[in-house]
């Protein structure tokens, strides 16, 4: 069999192009009582950029099922998560209505099961990780977040579980093993008082010049003499 060069490739990949340009693509059609977009047969089309795109024409049908059914899933397209890699301004692959009707994250983030607002163990649990890089271990520099920031929809509590490779020393027993990690913080600050420390010398530099200062001043030098 002859090699094939360069420009025959070349050529024989824009006439694959063109032929795909020049089907006609099946009208996108919307069922109200089922939020499930039906494609007959989905035409793609090698984009600019080297990934898969969908025609223009496809994309305007799409558009205009989106703004006449605001709560359509398109269904067609969980498996093909690469065809939004080309798409610019479509919309999200499901609705804000859609998202919080469904009580896991999916297939593709394994599963995670959806958060309960009202937990407040879990809400402490989520201000501690916001708090971890300016209380819990100032030494230790994260990304900075809000106090206030909004718990995330998707969540999952797991516990650490040491490999056969990890030494005694560094395992936790059953006494150091809390259940939430407020329980593990105290426990923590119980038995070094690093927060306790830290609260003391915060208050000794904040009354530092004022009469309460003065006071604790005079009180040592009375016991002195």
């Amino acid at each position: 069999m002859a090699e094939l060069s360069d420009e025959r490739i070349h050529r024989l990949l824009t006439e694959a192009e063109d032929r795909l340009a020049a089907t006609p693509y099946h009208d996108i059609t919307t069922d109200v009582g089922q939020p499930t977009l039906k494609l007959d047969s989905p035409s793609l089309v090698v984009g600019a950029k080297g990934g898969i795109a969908r025609p223009p024409q496809q994309r305007l049908a799409v558009r205009d099922a989106h703004q006449t059914n605001p709560k359509v899933c398109y269904q067609p397209y969980l498996l093909l998560r690469d065809l939004f890699l080309c798409d610019d301004k479509l919309p999200m692959l499901y609705t804000i209505d859609v998202a919080n009707k469904l009580d896991d994250a999916g297939q593709g983030w394994f599963g995670l099961p959806k958060t309960d607002p009202n937990d407040k163990e879990f809400k402490r649990d989520v201000q501690l990780l916001q708090m971890r890089g300016t209380a819990l271990d100032p030494s230790r520099h994260y990304k900075k977040e809000s106090l206030k920031a909004k718990m995330p929809r998707y969540a999952h509590v797991g516990r650490i579980v040491e490999g056969p490779t990890d030494f005694y020393s560094s395992r936790l027993n059953r006494k150091e093993r809390k259940m939430t990690l407020v329980d593990e913080l105290l426990a923590a600050e119980k038995a070094s008082g690093k927060f306790k420390a830290k609260f003391n010398d915060i208050q000794g530099r904040k009354a530092s010049g004022k009469k309460a200062s003065y006071k604790r001043f005079v009180s040592q030098r009375r016991r002195r003499n």
